[in-house]
C-alpha cells in the first residue's frame, strides 16, 4: 500500500501495485508546472490506481494535445492524471516518499542550464522508443537574458521579471517542497522583495500556506498551476522558482537543503554540499 497526497491533503490516492516505468521528466512543461528542474511521473494500469478521497478541488490544464494535467486548486500541486486515451495514470512521485526508482532521464535536451543532471541512469531526447509514445511539443530552451531576466507560468497568463541579482538559490528536499512541487525538490532563487516585478496576470495569482508553517506558502496560477514567485512581507525577501524562469539566470543552486526528508527514490549524484536541515544563514520556514 502506497499513499500519495498533495500539500493541503484535499487530494488523497492510492498506487495498489508497482509502476511499470518511472522517469524524470526535464521537458520545459515540466519545469514550469513543477516550478523545479524536472517532474518525475510514475506509469500506472488503470486497475493499479485508486482515488481514496472527493476528487472536488481537482483542477484540470490540457498543456498538449496528448495530455490534460491535473493539479489540486486549492494548493497548487500537480496530481496524478490520466493520458488523453485513458489507458494509464501518469502518477507524480514527488507525492511520494517510497517509489521505484527512475528509469530515465527523458527530455535531456531541454534540461535547464542551471542543473546538473543525474547521469546514472539513461538518458533520451525523448521518450524512450520501446514506449511508442508520441513526442510532445516544448517550450524554446533556456538562454542567456538580455536585459532582465524573466519569467512565466505554463499557460502564459503571467509573466515576470526579476530586476536584480538574485541572492542565492538552493536545492531544498524537505517534504513541504517535495509535495507541493510534486518533485524530488524544490529548486529556488531569492531576491529581495522588490526584486521581482510582474508584468502580466499579477490578479491570476493563487496562493496557499501551509497552516503549521512559520513562512512556507506556495504561490501558483489559478489557471495552470504553475509554481509563481511569493513577495515575503516579513522576511523582505521573493522566493523565485528556477523551474518558472524563461532566461538563464546568473547563479545556480549552491547547496541540496534538508536532504534528511529526501525521497527514499530520487539519488543525489552531485558534488554540491548538502546540508541535513539548512545551512546556517538559510531563512526559517
Amino acid at each position: 500500500m502506497n499513499k500519495g497526497r498533495c500539500l493541503c491533503g484535499s487530494v488523497r490516492w492510492e498506487l495498489l501495485a508497482e509502476p511499470s516505468v518511472t522517469y524524470n521528466c526535464h521537458c520545459r512543461m515540466c519545469q514550469k508546472i513543477h516550478g523545479t528542474a524536472f517532474g518525475t511521473y510514475c506509469f500506472f494500469k488503470l486497475d493499479q490506481f485508486l482515488w481514496i478521497n472527493a476528487l472536488d478541488t481537482v483542477a484540470h490544464y490540457e498543456s498538449s494535445k496528448y495530455l490534460i494535467r491535473s493539479s489540486c486548486n486549492v494548493c497548487g500541486s500537480v496530481v496524478p492524471y490520466l493520458n488523453k486515451k485513458k489507458d494509464y495514470w501518469l502518477v507524480p512521485a514527488g507525492c511520494h516518499n517510497k517509489m521505484r526508482k527512475p528509469d530515465y532521464n527523458i527530455f535531456v535536451i531541454a534540461n535547464s542550464p542551471w542543473h546538473i543532471i543525474n547521469e546514472d541512469i539513461p538518458g533520451h531526447d525523448a521518450y524512450p522508443v520501446y514506449l511508442a509514445l508520441p513526442s510532445v511539443e516544448n517550450l524554446p530552451v533556456i538562454k542567456k537574458a538580455e536585459g532582465f531576466i524573466r519569467g512565466s507560468c505554463l499557460c502564459g497568463e503571467i509573466s515576470y521579471q526579476i530586476t536584480e541579482p538574485l541572492i542565492t538559490a538552493h536545492n531544498c528536499h524537505c517534504s513541504r517542497c517535495r509535495n507541493g512541487r510534486s518533485a524530488a525538490h524544490a529548486s529556488n532563487g531569492f531576491v529581495s522583495y522588490d526584486g521581482v516585478k510582474f508584468l502580466s496576470g499579477e490578479d491570476k495569482l493563487k496562493s496557499y500556506k501551509v497552516t503549521d508553517a512559520r513562512h512556507f506558502t506556495q504561490v501558483f496560477c489559478n489557471k495552470c498551476s504553475s509554481l509563481m514567485p511569493r513577495h515575503d512581507f516579513k522576511r523582505g525577501i521573493t522566493v523565485v522558482p528556477l523551474g518558472s524562469l524563461d532566461d538563464c539566470p546568473e547563479i545556480k543552486p549552491v547547496d541540496h537543503i534538508f536532504v534528511k526528508f529526501k525521497a527514499e527514490w530520487h539519488t543525489i549524484t552531485d558534488n554540491l554540499p548538502q546540508f541535513a536541515e539548512g545551512p546556517p544563514n538559510i531563512l526559517k520556514k
